[in-house]
């Protein structure tokens, strides 16, 4: 088994109206309530995880707080430990957790000083299923980064990472889960969230969550399309405080005989931006929303 994570547990955001936002993620986006704790707000999906989406109030502007990943056990957990106190990036001991969903892990930063976390053992609901228009996980977190290359040694070298395909200026990272992508880092010129993209169980409840979202006044800045690198549906949003979010599905299973795809590879013809080759290009506003969300200093200590 690869020495990595498994899989994205939850993302914590701090929104400057968190119960505005919990609304949304409810009401609109389909995700459900699952319990509140020192002022934060817990939602799932339909997923085992007790939760994938954490909002809490914000001291300063909207920001990414951080990223969860789970590991298997506490044994994969020490071992992560060993390696990114190796790295020389601030970080925490491993230890038993005092967090809504319980669990065992620590708490570190990417050398960019990105919050993130490992955890394992940690609380999960008996439920475990794919519902119809309903978000399912955390499929991938995607970084916007002034030095793409640096972090992505650090989530191969360190965290256990493989580098599955290099598409443009974007690393699609593979971890110990057969889904083609888990983190996504891409070289720009702001160290910003580029988006958080949730799973939906198909394309139907894709294209149904997009015509939600547009009941709402949340019109579609780009998609529907599928990818090239994943083979992914997606459709993309700006949420409530222009957070930028995706909905997505058919995410590509692989092993690791799956062959590498360097940016030659991944290339459209011109005026082509996915495999269908029928979606507009992205709006003015996505382009302008991926610069908003910086993450949350000293965040790291669980």
């Amino acid at each position: 088994m690869r020495q990595s994570v498994r899989c994205i547990r939850s993302v914590e955001i701090d929104m400057a109206d968190p119960e505005r936002a919990a609304a949304f993620y409810r009401d609109v986006w389909h995700l459900t309530e699952t319990g509140r704790r020192d002022e934060a707000i817990y939602l799932r999906g339909t997923g085992r995880s007790h939760h994938i989406l954490a909002i809490h109030p914000s001291r300063g502007p909207a920001s990414v707080r951080r990223v969860v990943f789970e590991a298997a056990d506490r044994a994969m957990v020490d071992r992560l430990h060993d390696k990114v106190a190796a790295a020389s990036v601030p970080s925490e001991a491993p230890h038993k957790l005092d967090r809504i969903d319980g669990g065992y892990g620590f708490g570190f930063t990417d050398p960019a000083g990105r919050a993130l976390a490992v955890v394992a053992e940690a609380q999960n609901h008996a439920d475990d299923s794919r519902v119809a228009d309903r978000p399912y996980k955390i499929a991938h977190v995607n970084l916007n980064d002034t030095h793409a290359e640096k972090t992505r040694d650090f989530f191969v070298e360190t965290l256990g990472f493989r580098t599955a395909d290099h598409a443009g200026t974007q690393y699609f990272l593979q971890c110990a889960s057969p889904d083609h992508t888990t983190m996504v880092i891409n070289q720009a010129p702001h160290m910003t969230l580029n988006h958080l993209s949730f799973e939906m169980p198909d394309l139907e409840s894709v294209m149904r969550g997009a015509g939600r979202m547009r009941d709402h006044g949340y019109p579609v800045e780009w998609g529907p399309g599928r990818h090239g690198p994943g083979n992914n549906v997606f459709s993309y949003f700006a949420g409530t405080e222009e957070m930028p979010i995706e909905y997505t599905s058919e995410v590509l299973q692989i092993d690791d005989s799956y062959p590498f795809g360097d940016p030659d590879k991944w290339k459209w013809p011109p005026g082509r931006l996915d495999h269908w080759g029928v979606t507009p290009p992205h709006t003015q506003r996505w382009k302008r929303i991926q610069t908003l969300y910086g993450f949350a200093p000293d965040a790291y200590r669980l």
